[in-house]
């Protein structure tokens, strides 16, 4: 476990420089002048904003990336990532804990033998015993409720499925609300997508 000097002595209090590392462990060119933007915004960005980018990006990625990066700085924070339905949730998750154990700066993040270890939820080796696992991954229609998160990552909730009518967007902005009955007072709500409709969800 990494101390917060030993992290800010190797430059990885800065969330870009940690997604420099990400980026160079997945094999890929340098973090472009726009990815680095959005890392920049993640960290620093307002206690709820969205994240709108064209596709290909890599904005999913990134945000995978930023949980982790959180979770180094502070293994105690809870999130919880929500999408479009569970699988995509879950492919976030499973990402995180393809990092958590391929990167050696990572690896004391492995959950342990005793914590929760799911695609659906999972602990960081460090995290205290609680109620809340360090990740959760939810479908915008499954249950969210119940769950206390000190960040929300609401990735592509808003898709062509789910956004066709105006009955449905209508469901869909009903179903948002519910992110403030999961949150700790003062903490965050980020979303990530593209508008599908004139009357999307992101503003």
């Amino acid at each position: 476990m990494y101390s917060q000097a030993e992290l800010k002595a190797e430059g990885l209090d800065d969330f870009r420089v940690f997604l420099m590392h990400v980026w160079a462990f997945l094999n890929l060119p340098k973090p472009t002048r726009v990815q680095l933007d959005i890392a920049k915004w993640l960290q620093h960005g307002p206690r709820r904003g969205i994240l709108q980018a064209f596709r290909g990006v890599g904005k999913s990625w990134i945000t995978v990336s930023f949980v982790l990066w959180i979770l180094l700085n502070d293994p105690q924070k809870k999130i919880m990532v929500v999408s479009a339905s569970q699988q995509l949730a879950d492919d976030f998750s499973k990402f995180a804990k393809q990092l958590i154990h391929g990167m050696p700066v990572l690896q004391h993040l492995a959950p342990r033998l005793d914590q929760r270890n799911s695609a659906i939820s999972f602990d960081v080796g460090p995290a205290l015993a609680s109620k809340d696992p360090s990740v959760k991954s939810a479908g915008i229609t499954g249950q969210i409720t119940g769950t206390r998160a000190d960040v929300i990552i609401a990735d592509d909730i808003e898709i062509p499925k789910n956004s066709q009518t105006h009955l449905m967007r209508e469901r869909l902005a009903e179903l948002v609300k519910e992110f403030d009955a999961i949150l700790k007072p003062g903490v965050r709500i980020i979303y990530l997508g593209t508008p599908q409709t004139e009357q999307s969800l992101y503003p």
